[in-house]
């Protein structure tokens, strides 16, 4: 059986050993755990989804819904939302998709449904080539021989795996918007009138209440997005500065008295795919010449869940269909 490495851990690398028939896979994670950008961050008593916030009913992706059913990891919420609150929209009913116990559910349970060996805390930094077979070099440790090796991947960093082996000069390079994220607890309850919703103020793109969603802590929770040109513009801020920045937005905008007692932010570097591999060249994903390294992830669809999903199945059935040629 031909030996297969996945470099990542994501969403678009589960989706992609799904799709393939049964395989000799073995992942490899620079972090502990499974997931990319599907996080759940716990403080002690509190949790966070601070990566991808939920998915939608209605996303159109066939079988994802069904599939994340069956192997119990996620759950549907319905509650108020507003699209665009300094214009003050009307409050709506929403329902969505959250992971059942966090939104690091979803790629905990798919990746223990897989059943793949998996090699985590280990960033593979180079790909090497011998007789025709593939090896992966993290620092001084060598893993291999592999027949075929798919990074699942921001862009860039696949692409500084690959450059000996594919040619990017006509290759695009795609760009992502970086996004800061921030965790905070306050004291007492806001009084906001939605539970999630958009355009809080100029620099608040997104924020969600984590209570409507874990259920299991007494303070009050929040996630909040600031808007990727603002993240531009102060990438390089203070923590500490922007955390108390968003404290006095937040107080200000729901007129609050409200006391932080938690505060935490992080930096998406590859928050959000300004333009797709898609959108630029109508392709899927980055092979080398001799069809056995492979680039993929959402950024060769779009900045969603969804499309990390649909990224994964796309080159699952390439590949399928390929070796059967």
């Amino acid at each position: 059986m031909k030996k297969i490495a996945v470099v990542g851990t994501g969403l678009s690398a589960l989706s992609l050993a799904h799709h393939l028939p049964s395989l000799d896979i073995t992942f490899f994670e620079k972090s502990w755990r499974p997931g990319g950008r599907i996080s759940t961050r716990k403080h002690g008593e509190y949790a966070f989804d601070h990566g991808a916030h939920y998915l939608k009913i209605d996303h159109g992706m066939i079988g994802l819904n069904e599939f994340l059913e069956k192997i119990d990891a996620i759950k549907i919420l319905k509650g108020p939302f507003c699209r665009n609150i300094s214009q003050n929209s009307p409050i709506e009913e929403k329902e969505i998709i959250v992971g059942k116990e966090g939104n690091e559910s979803i790629p905990l349970k798919f990746h223990k449904h897989l059943h793949y060996p998996t090699i985590f805390s280990t960033k593979i930094t180079s790909i090497e080539n011998t007789n025709q077979e593939y090896y992966l070099k993290a620092g001084e440790e060598k893993f291999g021989p592999f027949d075929y090796v798919f990074c699942a991947m921001p862009f860039e960093q696949s692409k500084n795996l690959l450059s000996k082996f594919v040619d990017y000069s006509d290759i695009p390079n795609i760009e992502f918007d970086a996004i800061w994220t921030i965790m905070l607890a306050f004291n007492k309850r806001l009084g906001a009138p939605f539970q999630f919703g958009y355009h809080l103020t100029p620099e608040i793109s997104f924020l969600m209440n984590q209570n409507f969603k874990h259920e299991y802590f007494n303070e009050e929770c929040w996630v909040i997005n600031m808007r990727a040109d603002w993240t531009k513009q102060y990438y390089n801020i203070e923590n500490y500065v922007l955390e108390d920045y968003v404290v006095s937005q937040i107080k200000k905008s729901f007129q609050s008295d409200a006391d932080a007692i938690f505060k935490k932010s992080h930096r998406w570097k590859y928050s959000y795919t300004k333009k797709s591999l898609n959108d630029y060249n109508s392709k899927n994903f980055i092979k080398s010449i001799d069809n056995r390294l492979y680039a993929f992830g959402d950024w060769c669809e779009g900045p969603s869940i969804q499309d990390a999903w649909l990224s994964g199945k796309k080159l699952a059935k390439y590949f399928s269909k390929m070796r059967l040629n």
